[in-house]
């Protein structure tokens, strides 16, 4: 639902979870899809607008990169802020968000949680990366140690592992 008050406009965003969230029309704006689907149904604007893929833990953090990047210009913000956001995230809690800021079409945010998680498996063994995305090994152990021993140039110096 879309709400005016003597501040600024709101809309009211539904999360996965069955949370609502007022967002200033502003940050919501942010959101690709959801400017998209308010440009294309005007009509909708006094329902609130359903996220199916989206936690209201995933929306919270999304909107909170929002809004510090609205306020100091998305320039300003990619420093320092960028870095201790993501610094105070877990890996689970950001690949959740590249999942949301994906379906919200963030490309900004999308293209930042990439590359924290690019860093977070650089220079990684294969085992932390498969354990990084939940990835079963399904090659036989001959056949791995075969592609091993091929490829042993990809596995010299590798960074020790730390929890995935």
């Amino acid at each position: 639902m879309a709400t005016t008050s003597d501040e600024s406009k709101k809309i009211t965003l539904r999360t996965a979870d069955n949370q609502g969230f007022e967002v200033e029309e502003a940050i919501a704006m942010k959101f690709v899809t959801v400017k998209t689907f308010f440009e294309e149904n005007p009509e909708a604007c006094e329902e609130a607008m359903p996220l199916p893929n989206v936690s209201a833990k995933c929306l919270s953090d999304i909107i909170e990169y929002c809004k510090e990047h609205l306020k100091k210009g998305d320039e300003a913000a990619e420093t320092s802020f960028d870095e201790e956001f993501v610094k105070a995230r877990d890996n689970e809690t950001l690949k959740e968000m590249i999942l949301g800021a994906n379906y919200l079409n963030i490309k900004d945010l999308l293209d930042m949680l990439n590359q924290a998680v690019a860093d977070r498996i650089k220079n990684k063994s294969v085992e932390y990366v498969r354990r990084f995305f939940g990835i079963d090994n399904d090659f036989p152990p001959d056949e791995e140690a075969r592609l091993r021993a091929e490829n042993a140039w990809a596995f010299e110096g590798v960074d020790p592992d730390d929890d995935a």
